[in-house]
């Protein structure tokens, strides 16, 4: 006996093919609506203000700065890290990486700056030449690492994670009086 063929409906798709299960709510090619995307790039601006503002605000509280050299001194590092950004993201030659990426003042820093920028104004040197030294400095460090940059696969066997974590743990007790004092 043979079997009749029984022809079958179609069966219609009623949902879109299903994605492998991810924590993503929006693929790599996808686009949020607009108004998720404005509130996304509204909340990241905010945020890249507070950390790029706040290194600034801190040193110049720090070193007693006048309201005049505090502002140059915000304005500053808003410019910079429009231009380093920029950089970064678009790709020159060897400098940047391609990916939107925020540069902008470090925390890092603030011990250091803070103390040489005491020591000058205790050696009584104005405060327009005291930013004068503080600013170049800073210049030629930043280029002294991105020079460096190139040679991190030959360090990082000196600089170990041990290296690391107590230069971390000591950036961390020298704010910890930066940070009491702004608090206070």
């Amino acid at each position: 006996m043979e079997q009749a063929a029984v022809a079958r409906p179609p069966v219609a798709e009623a949902h879109p093919p299903r994605r492998p299960h991810s924590e993503l709510v929006y693929g790599i090619e996808e686009v949020p609506p607009l108004p998720q995307t404005l509130f996304a790039a509204l909340q990241h601006m905010l945020a890249m203000f507070v950390a790029i503002i706040t290194p600034p605000l801190i040193i110049a509280n720090a070193l007693g700065l006048p309201a005049a050299d505090t502002r140059y001194i915000v304005s500053m590092s808003l410019v910079m890290s429009g231009i380093a950004s920029f950089i970064q993201t678009r790709r020159f030659g060897p400098l940047g990486s391609g990916l939107l990426s925020v540069q902008g003042t470090s925390f890092n820093f603030l011990g250091p700056i803070i103390a040489s920028g005491l020591a000058l104004k205790q050696a009584a040197m104005p405060t327009e030449d005291l930013l004068g030294t503080l600013f170049g400095t800073m210049l030629a460090a930043a280029l002294t690492i991105v020079v460096m940059s190139r040679f991190l696969h030959l360090v990082k066997r000196i600089i170990t994670p041990l290296v690391t974590g107590i230069v971390v743990l000591l950036i961390g007790l020298t704010l910890i009086k930066v940070g009491l004092i702004s608090m206070g």
